[in-house]
């Protein structure tokens, strides 16, 4: 591990010069990301002869006064168009899907770099309540850091974006699962509902289980000290290789869960049993209240709750008996949608819905902030990949 900590922080360190070396104006932040910075497998380092691409992700904190900078330091970074008709151009398109301009097939130093630009706002706005995904989903995997002048805006929220995976991931798994299975989820969740991972030619099938096989050590750095705050997981066994982990699955401690999602997700959750309220009587009562109704004020009301598994059973069946009258209507609506048999489902479609949009923008965006011969180029080397990982998994499946 000590090897691998090493090489990767002299990779960090090339590739923070690289950024320097790019003629940038002023970056608030920066990270790096994907199989140019952290290891995927075997087929993911070179298509062809070509290294993999080096992504980043380049916050800054106004994107059309950063462009109007750029445009003169880095024409050659924009399509012909946008130089030509000028900012409106960039201004029009920004904002667009996820709000991030990208900019494939850079030459640096004999490096290929592919960055996009965001505003440190929204930036912080996805991280916080994964309004798009986008940037919040690629901040689920392993990083790499290299710039942060925003007084640790961007990390304290990205600590935040961490924990909320976590607790998507574990509301998303069985009782007893794995430490593998446990990073597979958080790895998958920025793909869900994203058109790429179903269409030939798109993303690698194999990418969610590349990326946690080859990045373990990184998973684990990221995500333990959160992992050990939450009293309701265990560690059951394990060894060096992989842990197997336990969770209390009880109504009572999934609602604590639910409630302390991101504010997009649990708004999603809350409209949609509104709109199902004939699947238990307290949404019958909460189908035309507002959602901040339904947040409680104190969640000590569900933690005493935990231990009165007769009452939960008597709220499960029955929300005009005598003991509902005891807790606040926001504490039974929670804890209703926690015992829905298909919650697990329900959730995976919000996160779907969250993806899939600015997925797709994204994605036909980039024909126009790239320009068409790059744009070619891009979705070739994607084609190429896709296919080497089918043949790549044809030969392991013999």
């Amino acid at each position: 591990m000590s090897k691998r900590t090493a090489e990767e922080a002299a990779h960090r360190r090339h590739i923070l010069h690289i950024l320097q070396s790019m003629n940038l104006p002023m970056v608030q932040y920066a990270f790096a990301y994907g199989s140019g910075v952290f290891s995927q497998a075997p087929v993911s380092q070179k298509v062809g002869n070509t290294p993999p691409m080096i992504d980043m992700v380049i916050a800054v904190k106004d994107p059309i006064h950063w462009h109007a900078a750029n445009m003169l330091r880095n024409k050659s970074h924009y399509p012909w168009w946008t130089r030509w008709c000028g900012l409106w151009a960039i201004k029009a398109a920004q904002r667009m899907g996820a709000g991030l301009w990208y900019v494939p097939y850079v030459n640096v130093q004999d490096e290929i770099v592919k960055y996009g630009i965001v505003s440190v706002e929204d930036m912080c706005k996805d991280l916080l309540y994964w309004n798009t995904l986008y940037v919040g989903g690629r901040m689920h995997k392993p990083i790499a850091c290299l710039f942060d002048a925003t007084n640790d805006r961007v990390p304290n929220a990205q600590q935040a974006n961490l924990t909320s995976a976590l607790r998507v991931a574990l509301l998303m798994l069985p009782t007893s699962f794995t430490e593998m299975d446990l990073y597979r989820m958080l790895a998958s969740l920025s793909y869900m509902g994203d058109f790429r991972m179903k269409v030939p030619g798109g993303e690698n099938q194999n990418k969610v289980n590349n990326i946690v096989q080859h990045q373990l050590p990184w998973f684990r750095i990221m995500y333990s000290s959160l992992l050990s705050r939450l009293h309701f997981v265990h560690v059951v066994r394990g060894d060096d290789v992989c842990f197997s982990m336990r969770q209390d699955k009880r109504p009572a401690t999934m609602a604590l869960v639910a409630i302390l999602l991101p504010q997009n997700v649990r708004l999603r959750l809350i409209q949609h049993y509104q709109r199902e309220y004939h699947l238990h009587p307290v949404f019958e009562k909460c189908k035309n209240m507002s959602p901040e109704e339904l947040i409680p004020a104190a969640l000590a009301n569900i933690r005493k709750l935990r231990d009165e598994p007769d009452i939960i059973a008597k709220l499960q069946t029955d929300d005009d008996c005598e003991e509902a009258a005891e807790w606040p209507i926001s504490t039974r609506f929670w804890l209703a949608v926690a015992h829905q048999s298909t919650f697990q489902d329900v959730l995976r479609q919000q996160i779907v819905d969250i993806v899939a949009n600015p997925a797709r923008v994204q994605s036909l965006k980039g024909l126009y902030t790239a320009g068409i011969g790059r744009s070619v180029r891009y979705l070739w080397s994607k084609m190429r990949k896709y296919q080497k990982g089918r043949t790549f998994t044809s030969i392991n499946s013999k």
